[in-house]
């Protein structure tokens, strides 16, 4: 089987390896981003499923016509709409429902995984295949 080993990386910095070629195909950037749009439709249906969401919704950007991946995120907006990107209070929020905060009281308050829990579910049904 050693006499059938295939060269990924070119000479040219992988211009032309397989991988990249194999990356910028239309039918892998149609899966790519048909995987995140399925990832965020999970997660946003565990999230409208939660009775305290207030602002929160989640995003899906990428692929098409530039980037070669696909993000999947999970954002909280203030209610006048400041909240989207930056590193700011409504960003916080957004990682409060995911991973979970301590009271100023000190109790522990569990996060809600939504994101994670949508990834592991997508990543079970594609080792499924």
């Amino acid at each position: 089987m050693d006499d059938h080993i295939i060269e990924w990386l070119t000479p040219d910095n992988g211009i032309h390896s397989v991988e990249s070629i194999v990356s910028h195909m239309p039918g892998t950037r149609v899966a790519v981003m048909g995987a995140a749009m399925g990832i965020a439709r999970d997660a946003s249906a565990n999230l409208s499923m939660h009775y305290r969401k207030g602002n929160a919704y989640i995003e899906v950007e990428g692929a098409p016509p530039r980037k070669l991946d696909a993000y999947v995120y999970l954002r909280d907006s203030d209610p006048g709409g400041e909240g989207r990107g930056g590193r700011n209070k409504a960003d916080r929020s957004a990682m409060s429902i995911e991973f979970g905060w301590t009271t100023k009281k000190g109790k522990e308050v569990p996060g809600l995984h939504i994101l994670g829990n949508a990834m592991q579910r997508a990543a079970s049904r594609y080792r499924g295949r």
